[in-house]
């Protein structure tokens, strides 16, 4: 497959997102990762079939070995500075910090603020378990209808479930499946109707968008938002957050008007993403220490970039080109 250079410009719009919401409380910013979650559905499911030709062995000793080089390590160097700059509290639930960190909250258990962010790796990681597994033996026709069945169960899980605060609807992988799976659908979709998609995309990601906007603006007519935690937000408000996600990723497939999502300085943002979600909400909160408002955001999101980009030229690259084999990032998540 070939490098689809306008998802790093989507990568890029959707760390931005996440970065405004904290940096300046930006309301509905948060779902950039809703972003992020379709956009690993989609390139995760392409990577893994790619790969299918091979041996079970080597099919996942080949996605896991990747997962690794490209997750691990920066992973647990955030952890090492993040120790380092804002205190080491969070080892004595290093356990957690495996592959259930989207447990925390849930459970009560402190978080130390720096390190909420990492919620939303573990429901990949998560996604990573299960994932490879349905890829590998099921064919594309049987793939689509457990895409199609996650997409249509899960909305009814978060609307049947309701707990005592919005964290676990909003960090736990059954409540929020049907983003990723949104995403590989729409790659299933994709890798065979291209034509289609291209033609058609435009126009449907900008209704999608539309309806998601205007969801999200008469839910909040009627005073309905994530943090009042009733059923009906935690149905509909995803849900909005969904069509906003998947009408982006159509118009960015669609290939029209999507130079800007190419250009230098967005396409690098989106290739060093994963870190710069990674450290972010760190680097925010030593800022603010110092400096308050648009100088904090501005001083802060330098600082983001910064890192990331010293982290990606001297680490993550080079562990991707591990092997001989060139980086990817068009199958890279964040």
């Amino acid at each position: 497959m070939h490098r689809i250079r306008q998802l790093d410009g989507v990568r890029a719009l959707a760390i931005l997102a996440v970065f405004l919401h904290h940096a300046l409380r930006i309301k509905l910013m948060w779902a950039g990762v809703d972003l992020f979650f379709v956009l690993s559905g989609f390139l995760i499911t392409g990577v893994l079939l790619n790969t299918r030709q091979r041996p079970l062995g080597g099919f996942f000793a080949h996605f896991y070995s990747r997962r690794a080089r490209r997750i691990l390590v920066p992973y647990l160097l955030f952890l090492a500075v993040a120790s380092i700059f804002l205190g080491s509290g969070w080892l004595h639930y290093w356990y957690f910090y495996i592959l259930l960190t989207n447990l925390l909250r849930t459970l009560g258990i402190p978080v130390p603020q720096a390190l909420l962010p990492l919620w939303s790796l573990a429901v990949e990681e998560q996604f990573y378990l299960v994932w490879p597994l349905a890829v590998y033996f099921l064919n594309e026709r049987a793939l689509k209808k457990l895409c199609i069945a996650l997409i249509v169960v899960v909305p009814a899980l978060r609307g049947a479930f309701h707990f005592a605060d919005r964290w676990p609807i909003y960090e736990l992988t059954p409540f929020r499946m049907d983003l990723l799976a949104s995403g590989a659908l729409l790659y299933l979709i994709w890798n065979s109707r291209r034509t289609v998609v291209e033609r058609i995309g435009t126009l449907t990601g900008a209704i999608l968008v539309a309806v998601g906007l205007s969801g999200l603006g008469l839910l909040a007519r009627f005073g309905i938002t994530t943090d009042g935690n009733t059923r009906t937000g935690t149905v509909f408000i995803y849900e909005c957050c969904l069509f906003l996600s998947v009408g982006i990723m159509l118009y960015a497939l669609a290939g029209k008007g999507v130079a800007w999502l190419q250009t230098r300085p967005i396409a690098y943002i989106g290739r060093i993403s994963y870190t710069m979600y990674l450290v972010h909400v760190g680097i925010i909160m030593l800022v603010q220490n110092k400096l308050h408002g648009y100088a904090a955001a501005a001083v802060a999101l330098g600082l983001t970039i910064a890192y990331a980009a010293v982290s990606w030229h001297l680490l993550e690259r080079r562990l991707l080109s591990t092997g001989g084999a060139k980086p990817r990032p068009q199958f890279e998540t964040a």
